[in-house]
Parts: structure tokens; C-alpha cells; sequence
């Protein structure tokens, strides 16, 4: 049905790879972004030279990281979504073709999406709940 059709024609139950991707690794991603920002930062701004100090060098700080752990959120929360949709989409009873790859790979996105949305929100509590200054001694 499909032999001569041009190559942009989608076939019905066809998962797009970079949505399926997205959906994927978008919430590790976010959380290894969220970790290489937040803690070079925190480290640059409470330990600049060789003695920690008892408040951040700059004032936003806290701002910035909260804006960052926000920022990730957002996109882990946008990830699971795509995953979760993906999942909807993928097990259709009535489609055609079914794909059984991009069924598992949604669910393993859906899966990998709530964890990882779990860890920024996590590190965001440490984050926003621990100063970033404060000795551990």
C-alpha cells in the first residue's frame, strides 16, 4: 500500500524519532544539566579561593538556582508528557502497523521521565532547602 508513496508521507501509527527521543532522555538530560550548573556554581560562589566562605559571593545566587531547577523541571515535566502521550498513541488497538518498538521505548521513556523528574525535584529541594554556604562539620 505504502511501496510508492514519497519518503515525507507518514504512515499511520509512525512514531517521529526525535519526538521519541525527546521523550526518552529529556528528563536525564534535564538532571544532569541541573547538575552541572548548580553545584560548579554553588562551589565558584562559596569556595572561591582557599577558605570556604559563610555567604555566597554574589546575591543571586539562590535566584539562579532556582531558576535552573525550574528550568529542568519544566523540561523533565515536558518529557514525561511526550512519553506519556507516546504510550497512548502506541497501543491504539486499531492501527495498521503496530510498532512494537516505539511501544517500548514510550514506556521506558514514561518510566525513566518519572524518575528523573523525581530526582530534580529532589535536588531542587536540596537546593533551594540547604544553603549553599553552610558548613557540614
Amino acid at each position: 500500500m505504502y511501496a510508492n508513496a514519497p519518503a515525507s508521507f507518514k504512515r499511520p501509527g509512525r512514531v517521529s524519532t526525535l519526538y521519541l527521543l525527546t521523550a526518552l532522555f529529556g528528563a536525564p538530560i534535564a538532571w544532569v544539566a541541573q547538575l552541572s550548573l548548580s553545584e560548579p556554581l554553588a562551589a565558584q560562589a562559596c569556595y572561591p579561593y582557599q577558605m570556604p566562605l559563610p555567604e555566597p559571593v554574589w546575591q543571586g545566587l539562590l535566584a539562579t538556582l532556582a531558576l535552573i531547577s525550574g528550568a529542568c523541571l519544566a523540561i523533565a515535566l515536558l518529557s514525561g508528557f511526550m512519553a506519556w502521550t507516546l504510550c497512548r498513541q502506541t497501543r491504539a488497538p486499531l492501527l495498521e502497523e503496530r510498532d512494537d518498538r516505539a511501544q517500548f521505548l514510550a514506556k521506558l521513556g514514561a518510566m525513566s521521565s518519572f524518575i528523573f523528574t523525581m530526582a530534580v525535584l529532589f535536588t531542587a529541594c536540596a537546593v533551594l532547602l540547604v544553603s549553599p554556604c553552610s558548613p557540614w562539620h
